[in-house]
């Protein structure tokens, strides 16, 4: 997947070393504003794809985040990863990768002293029905999610997830080949039913991609949850 932008990190890339087996690897990047970081974001990317792809993301948020990309457990070759099979069994897949997740989420938590509250995952693809298994399965452990292009997992729990709900961002294109927009329309209605805050964006022409326009918007959303994360 490839992210339409003009814009550069100069961010500190640091290769993180897993000393706890269920955790996964990927890139830790220090805030920009070279403070000690008050936010933390979490990407996920697509299938195929690894830790670097979505890094761009960073640029849209506010100076004060740390930023951790993780990669995805499964290799397919070369510098490809996915979270997860398709078939039978892909929840499986999906479930474990996603604890794996948060136990490389809550132990940054811990090392950088940034709440859930204030931590804010982001998958494309793969990676967002991720972000949907997490919301669902994990939903104290962030505070925000946004949801790139994605769709429900195979299985949802079978009681409305308790405590606080994080806020949730969703982007679609209507013209994606890959993961029709309805699926995402599903899941968005399966979400605010459970009573998840979620903005929903609809993108004219746009494929399996993000865009430009998309990450405005994203901008804007993550812009307006970072006030609401004082602890």
């Amino acid at each position: 997947m490839r992210i339409w932008h003009r814009y550069c990190l100069t961010v500190v890339l640091i290769l993180l070393a897993s000393p706890v087996c269920a955790a996964l690897n990927g890139l830790l990047l220090t805030p920009q504003n070279g403070q000690p970081a008050r936010h933390l974001l979490v990407l996920l990317h697509g299938y195929g794809s690894n830790e670097q792809d979505l890094l761009p993301i960073a640029d849209f948020l506010a100076a004060d985040y740390a930023v951790v990309s993780l990669r995805a457990p499964i290799a397919l070759g070369g510098d490809h990863y996915a979270w997860y099979r398709a078939g039978d069994l892909s929840q499986s897949d999906i479930d474990a990768a996603s604890g794996q997740v948060i136990v490389r989420v809550r132990q940054l938590q811990q090392q950088l002293a940034i709440s859930p509250a204030r931590t804010l995952l982001a998958g494309f693809s793969q990676g967002a029905v991720m972000g949907w298994n997490i919301a669902f399965h994990y939903p104290t452990s962030v505070g925000a999610i946004a949801i790139f292009s994605g769709h429900l997992p195979p299985s949802l729990p079978h009681t409305a997830p308790l405590g606080l709900l994080p806020s949730v961002f969703v982007g679609h294109g209507r013209a994606d080949e890959r993961i029709p927009l309805a699926l995402d329309e599903q899941a968005v209605a399966s979400a605010q039913r459970w009573g998840y805050s979620v903005a929903f964006h609809r993108y004219a022409q746009q494929g399996h991609t993000i865009s430009s326009p998309e990450l405005e918007d994203f901008k804007h959303w993550a812009q307006a949850f970072t006030p609401q994360t004082s602890d």
